[in-house]
């Protein structure tokens, strides 16, 4: 009888656990585009986005586990904001760079270390970008490249959720930065290029 009792126990306690976990949805994040962006206009036959980037997944990284890794952050912003509009040359786009990283930062200890919340984690993402035009010999005309980079800090106590959303109000940053001062860049150096 006792036995009876206890598989019952355990059987009510494992579909109660399957009904809680039933109710926790994951989030989601809305996405990265710029689409709202007029396209920049490049006179060149067309843009050859090649090699593709590969971001580095082993320790200290952790941009493949972002709501939008920087990487897909960097692609979209190509597709969004280029546009060929001319008849002849290239213009080839590389990610350099668009990582996130993770480092754990040293608490306090002790007594003290007890009743502080200290910041635990630092996330550091940045984004480079070079585009070159060249010309129907392959021939380099102009390029232009920005760099750019975001950093923030968060708390010990933070749970999964408060650090992905972190990982995603970064990304959004470091890209709104890296829009701004590229188109700048693009329109210094390769003004000829632009229409």
């Amino acid at each position: 009888m006792q036995r009876n009792v206890q598989r019952i126990f355990w059987v009510l306690a494992f579909f109660s656990l399957a009904a809680c976990a039933a109710d926790i949805a994951p989030t989601r994040f809305p996405e990265i585009t710029f689409t709202h962006l007029p396209p920049i206009k490049l006179d060149v036959a067309e843009i050859v986005y090649a090699p593709r980037y590969q971001p580095p997944v082993n320790e200290p990284n952790i941009g493949h586990e972002f709501p939008t890794p920087p990487a897909i952050a960097a692609e979209r912003w190509i597709a969004d904001r280029l546009v060929a509009v001319g008849s002849r040359g290239q213009a080839k786009v590389t990610i350099r760079q668009a990582t996130a990283t993770e480092i754990k930062l040293e608490m306090k200890k002790g007594f003290t270390g007890a009743f502080t919340t200290d910041q635990a984690w630092r996330y550091d993402t940045q984004v480079e970008i070079v585009i070159e035009a060249v010309n129907l010999n392959r021939k380099l005309q102009a390029q232009a490249s920005t760099k750019a980079q975001k950093g923030r800090s968060v708390p010990e106590d933070a749970t999964l959720l408060e650090r992905e959303t972190v990982w995603f109000s970064l990304t959004e940053t470091l890209m709104r930065t890296f829009n701004q001062t590229f188109e700048a860049q693009i329109r210094k150096d390769l003004a000829k290029f632009v229409k």
